[in-house]
């Protein structure tokens, strides 16, 4: 467990930058993610229904169903999902990452957007669901 809570940390510090610089360029992001292959090799993803304004929740399907097919083939050990939700009344940026090892986090991370910057609150993890591997 503790090599996937290393190898998960990595994908989170890789994924975390971006979520918040597309905030303060656009004010908002569609959900993406970052894979870890067996040899350590990180791959950013995004995901497109061809649709100019798709639903979050369709894009997190694609992501999803693409990594769990990664993960039956041994192609990934580790994947990060990102997408924006609402956690007790706040915008927040949400971080699923799971690993081969089973560790499976949902790290949650309050924000505000200004009109000149993006105030970061306290960030905690909850359970995650184990959804890939």
């Amino acid at each position: 467990m503790e090599q996937g809570k290393v190898e998960t940390q990595k994908l989170f510090d890789a994924v975390f930058p971006i979520a918040k610089q597309l905030l303060l360029e656009n004010e908002e992001f569609f959900p993406f993610g970052e894979i870890m292959k067996p040899n350590g090799e990180q791959v950013n993803l995004s995901a497109s229904n061809g649709e100019e304004r798709p639903k979050s929740s369709e894009l997190i399907d694609l992501l999803k169903n693409h990594y769990i097919d990664s993960a039956k083939a041994k192609e990934i050990i580790a994947s990060a999902l990102v997408y924006d939700v609402m956690v007790n009344g706040s915008d927040s940026i949400a971080v699923e990452l799971d690993h081969v090892s089973g560790y499976s986090v949902i790290v949650v991370v309050p924000y505000e957007l200004t009109k000149t910057e993006l105030i970061i609150g306290e960030m905690f993890t909850v359970k995650g669901k184990n959804s890939i591997f």
